[in-house]
């Protein structure tokens, strides 16, 4: 019997674990769920911030750090640009002028993540910098809209969240400098996105 195809190593598992947060964040969205789409949302940068820190952990060949390049990336599009937009989709009016700012955000999402795999293939990565914001900005800027008009007012969600993807969409394809957060740093966002789940929460269920 053949192995079945893919690498599975411990990092990869992390990845697929964030594809599977964003998946269901997706499914949620379409059902009206809004917040827990957004909580799977930060789940799913969770697990993104640590898949590095354990693939750099262990040794793997080249055939396998190609793998978890293309893994990473392909996980990327689909929880920090289709789940998103499904967001998006949500909570604005679905018009024309929305659904072009979607795919604007959505396919500039892709050219920054197809950006990022040439200049590591090449070896013209910068290690610890990187070139225009990075997709998973999303899963920052999304979450903490919403939390603000989640906990103040949701009156302008239908401008404010279509606008805030097309300023995104323009920025990843920016050549902006910004310096990779660290290991630390990726901690510290992980917490505030667990405490600001249980704000959420805590709002919902209880008052």
């Amino acid at each position: 019997m053949k192995k079945i195809i893919g690498v599975y190593r411990k990092c990869d598992w992390v990845t697929m674990t964030g594809t599977s947060f964003a998946i269901l964040g997706i499914i949620s969205a379409f059902n009206y769920r809004t917040t827990y789409a957004i909580f799977c949302l930060i789940l799913a940068a969770i697990c993104d911030a640590f898949d590095g820190v354990v693939a750099r952990r262990f040794r793997s060949l080249k055939e396998q750090e190609i793998y978890g390049i293309e893994l990473d990336s392909l996980s990327d599009v689909i929880s920090f640009g289709i789940l998103p937009m499904t967001i998006t989709l949500n909570i604005a009016y679905n018009n024309i002028i929305t659904y072009i700012i979607c795919v604007f955000f959505c396919v500039c999402g892709v050219i920054r993540l197809a950006y990022f795999n040439m200049l590591t293939t090449t070896k013209k990565k910068i290690k610890n910098e990187f070139i225009g914001i990075p997709i998973t900005a999303s899963a920052i800027t999304i979450p903490l809209v919403y939390f603000i008009t989640f906990l103040t007012t949701k009156k302008y969600n239908y401008i404010i969240f279509p606008a805030v993807l097309l300023i995104m969409g323009i920025l990843y394809i920016t050549p902006i400098k910004l310096k990779k957060p660290t290991s630390r740093e990726k901690a510290i966002l992980s917490v505030l996105g667990v405490l600001a789940i249980i704000i959420c929460l805590i709002k919902l269920y209880i008052f």
